[in-house]
């Protein structure tokens, strides 16, 4: 049997996650509460037989003026990840973090990686957010608002 967007929902069931489930789409989405800022959005999608994506979308979009300092930050940030990146979309300024796992049609995800991919964006949002707003709200250049996340870690 392959692996679908219903093993996922079945997942989420199991981790009692409320959410809108769309399988004419092969996706399911909900929001949720961070540290760093309220109603963050998610959608896990299946995108083929062997793909499926983890998107995790800030509520707000960035402004114009300051997507060019933003996408410096975030070219700095997504250097050091290891599963998965931030991006920016420079027409409407839409920022996310998308995690993707690739797996055999037969054998799916393993629930601890799905839990795992679609947590990631959240905690991501949370560490590394913080810089966004200091270049927005606080006039941080980008290499300030990273030094900044980072001396926040040691």
């Amino acid at each position: 049997m392959a692996f679908g967007i219903e093993d996922i929902k079945r997942i989420y069931e199991e981790e009692e996650l409320k959410f809108a489930y769309e399988p004419e789409y092969q996706l399911i989405r909900f929001s949720m509460n961070i540290e760093a800022t309220s109603d963050v959005r998610f959608i896990a999608r299946i995108v083929n037989s062997k793909t499926a994506l983890f998107t995790t979308i800030l509520p707000m979009n960035i402004p114009e003026k300051m997507r060019k300092p933003v996408s410096e930050y975030l070219t700095m940030v997504n250097y050091e990840l290891l599963l998965g990146n931030f991006q920016l979309d420079f027409i409407d300024g839409e920022l996310s973090y998308k995690a993707v796992a690739a797996f055999e049609e037969d054998f799916g995800l393993a629930d601890m990686t799905v839990i795992r991919l679609t947590y990631v964006g959240f905690n991501m949002f949370d560490k590394y957010i913080k810089g966004v707003f200091a270049i927005i709200y606080g006039g941080k250049s980008p290499e300030q608002a990273f030094s900044e996340i980072n001396d926040d870690d040691e």
